[in-house]
């Protein structure tokens, strides 16, 4: 017997590596010689060690995340300094953002997001256009909660009043899929535009 067609009455969109790419290096070159441990260090604490990971859930705020990451990489800057080079790592994706703009058109779109006070003050500040295609911002620092605990689906849900089988969800990271899978989110994972219209298209969400 073949599965019962979808009824899509939501979308959802990750932010990073969706809507904007992102690059941490381009922060860390601009701090080289102004920290005295290596980049890669770094790096491995943000991805490995969940560096931050408080910080996007909103237990601590950008001021006090400054303090721990200048003590722990000797950084010598000031507070605004960090803010902006530890913000000015973004990229629009231009082709999902116009693929947002045509599907508003027809279904409510939704944003849900690991991320900081500061990312987000900051793209705010430079894409308001962006962010206004978008019916509610579920915000990991806001929620007090990161994909992929239940609450911050929890939020989604209630946001798009409906359930988690009526909702498309797209991210880029495969073990975030599977996870909002579990909770029963129509899941779809990024890996370039193509891919994702072609997704879309089989879901009979666009043509």
């Amino acid at each position: 017997m073949a599965n019962d067609p979808i009824a899509v009455k939501a979308l959802a969109f990750d932010l990073g590596k969706v809507i904007f790419d992102f690059d941490y290096n381009i922060a860390l070159d601009k701090l080289r010689g102004r920290i005295n441990v290596d980049p890669a260090t770094i790096l491995a604490s943000i991805y490995a060690n969940d560096f931050g990971l408080d910080f996007e859930q909103g237990l601590v705020n950008g001021e006090q995340f400054f303090l721990r990451f200048r003590q722990d990489y000797d950084a010598r800057l000031d507070y605004a300094e960090f803010a902006v080079i530890w913000s000015d790592i973004f990229t629009p994706n231009n082709d999902i953002i116009a693929l947002a703009g045509r599907l508003r058109s027809c279904f409510p779109l939704h944003l849900i997001s690991n991320i900081n006070e500061l990312h987000f003050a900051h793209l705010y500040r430079l894409y308001p256009q962006v962010f206004g295609l978008f019916d509610s911002l579920i915000l990991s620092y806001q929620v007090k909660a990161v994909k992929p605990q239940e609450k911050i689906y929890a939020a989604l849900r209630a946001a798009c009043g409906c359930d988690y089988a009526d909702i498309v969800y797209i991210d880029d990271r495969a073990d975030l899929i599977r996870e909002s899978s579990k909770l029963g989110l129509v899941s779809l994972q990024f890996t370039s535009f193509g891919d994702l219209v072609a997704d879309l298209q089989k879901l009979d969400v666009i043509d």
